[in-house]
This record gives structure tokens, sequence and C-alpha cells, in this order.
């Protein structure tokens, strides 16, 4: 090892700087906030190791705020233990669930809209798509129509968003 004047040494260049290295810890303890984030089921499937488990589970017993800032740097340092890849992996795959749970959401929102307004092209999709009746379809739209115009809480048309809803899941499995 070769030291230099004011203590360089040719060692240090391939390890991280003292920064990087504190932002590497910040993005683990970021990724311990999400997963603190998560619910029970969830972080069952993750597969964490008990000792991240234990952490969270504790986590959220702690009712003082430093105490859980403290805990949450506990559970970053237990992170730098724990192979993090796969658990970004699951955070990104539980994201673009979310991302897409939304986007049937709303697509669900403008066919119930789209029927309710009566749109015979609409229903013919729907009824190929999903494989529903199209009485039961039309017979639920016309329904929420009438409450829509007598200005009722429309029973009819969460009944055919239910009814959308359920279909689309049956078609996803």
């Amino acid at each position: 090892m070769t030291i230099f004047e004011h203590g360089y040494s040719e060692e240090r260049e391939d390890q991280p700087s003292k920064s990087q290295r504190k932002r590497d810890m910040l993005a683990l303890q970021e990724i311990g906030k999400r997963l603190t984030a998560l619910t029970p089921e969830h972080l069952e499937r993750m597969e964490l190791p008990e000792p991240l488990l234990d952490a969270i589970a504790l986590y959220h017993r702690l009712k003082d705020k430093e105490a859980r800032r403290r805990h949450m740097q506990f559970i970053g340092a237990l992170m730098r233990k724990t192979e993090v890849e796969p658990i970004q992996q699951a955070l990104a795959d539980l994201d673009q669930l979310h991302v897409q749970r939304t986007e049937d959401f709303h697509q669900l929102e403008v066919w119930r809209d789209a029927l309710v307004a009566g749109d015979e092209q609409v229903l013919a999709e729907v009824v190929q798509d999903l494989g529903l009746e199209k009485q039961k379809l039309m017979l639920l739209a016309r329904g929420a129509a009438q409450e829509k115009a007598a200005g009722k809480p429309s029973k009819n048309g969460r009944a055919l968003f239910r009814l959308l809803r359920q279909a689309l899941e049956q078609r996803e499995e």
C-alpha cells in the first residue's frame, strides 16, 4: 500500500465515498419505510428474514415519534445485512399491481357510465369481452339511469359496477 501525502492511499479508490455510503444507507432505510407500510399478508408473501419481520412488527407497536425514527434506523441497518434485490423487485411488482388495479377501476367506471348513458357499442363490447348477459346489464343500466334522473342514490349503478368488477376479476383469473 502506497500512502501519499495527506493520507491518500490507492486502496481507498475502490471504496465508495462516505457520502455515497450515506446515500446507500438512506435508500435502504427508505425501502424499510415502504416495508412498514405494507400489510402483514404482503410481508408474508415477500419471504423476508425473520429478524426484519420482527423489527417491522415492533415498529408498529411503537407510539413515540422519536422511538419510531430510531427504530427505522435499526430497520435500515438490518436491510444492509439482507439481500435487497428480491425485496425491491417485490415492491416494484406491488407498485405495478396497484397501477393495474387503478387502471382497471377507471375502465370499469367508464364502462358503467357509458352503459348508464345507453351506449350500445359499449354494451356489445362488455358482453363480448366479459361474457355477461345482455339483458341483466341493460336492466341494471336502465335502473341506474332512472335513479340518476330522479336524483336518488344509485343502487343499480353500484350493482352494475360490482357485476362488471366481478366479471373482470374472473376473466383475469
